[in-house]
């Protein structure tokens, strides 16, 4: 299986890569990323790493590149607090997101290649509110940008409903889970995950499918530990 992963410079995005790597379905990675990677990742053969310092635009160049991929693992956003402002926020995961989902959408999602429907698997956060009006008493902006992305993806994938699919986890608190006793502790706690965890889980999901396209924090440890 060939797939895509975005954000593989992250907390989430290198547990992915790692997990991805060790997955024996999974035969080839494409990472696009607008850092380079150090020189160990990019020199795996079952790795090609894609430089763009704009992930809204996709050249036919790079959507040829990315042919025959089943799927995509996107790990690019985080809390309001990450980032130098809103409208900064904003432009990292709604825009970058939404136009990666429309173009893959349109240029790479084939059952009759695949076999099955292309699969988008965002990494969203516990308590994303979709209402952008809502008053909320915490974490607003990080809550709320997260339910704009989850709903424009299922936009997206309502309009490409025969050829893509669109599934939303949302992890917890996530964290670098046997790397010490506080670690461990937190994990079991404010709906800890593991980031380890989360990332076999996010490939499951990837390769198999699942019943929900909205999962929770729960459901993910199962999926990540079973």
């Amino acid at each position: 299986m060939k797939v895509i992963i975005a954000g593989a410079t992250g907390f989430v995005g290198g547990a992915l890569v790692e997990e991805t790597l060790t997955n024996p379905t999974i035969t080839s990675i494409h990472i696009l990323s607008r850092r380079p990677l150090s020189k160990d990742i990019e020199a795996n053969p079952k790795i090609t790493v894609h430089l763009q310092e704009d992930l809204t635009q996709y050249t036919p160049e790079l959507l040829e590149h990315l042919k025959d991929a089943q799927c995509c693992l996107w790990a690019i956003g985080g809390r309001a607090t990450q980032f130098s402002s809103v409208e900064e926020m904003h432009k990292s995961q709604h825009d970058t997101t939404l136009s990666a989902a429309k173009a893959f959408a349109e240029s790479l999602a084939s059952p009759a290649v695949s076999g099955r429907k292309f699969r988008f698997v965002f990494c969203s956060g516990k308590f994303t509110e979709w209402d952008q009006d809502a008053k909320l008493w915490f974490m607003s902006d990080s809550r709320k940008s997260k339910g704009f992305v989850e709903k424009g993806l299922f936009d997206i994938a309502s309009e490409y409903e025969a050829v893509f699919e669109v599934y939303c986890v949302r992890p917890g608190g996530i964290v670098a889970e046997g790397k010490g006793a506080l670690n461990a502790v937190a994990a079991k706690m404010v709906f800890g995950i593991g980031v380890d965890v989360l990332a076999k889980a996010m490939c499951r999901v990837a390769i198999e499918g699942h019943g929900e396209h909205i999962i929770e924090n729960d459901d993910l440890v199962r999926i990540g530990r079973s």
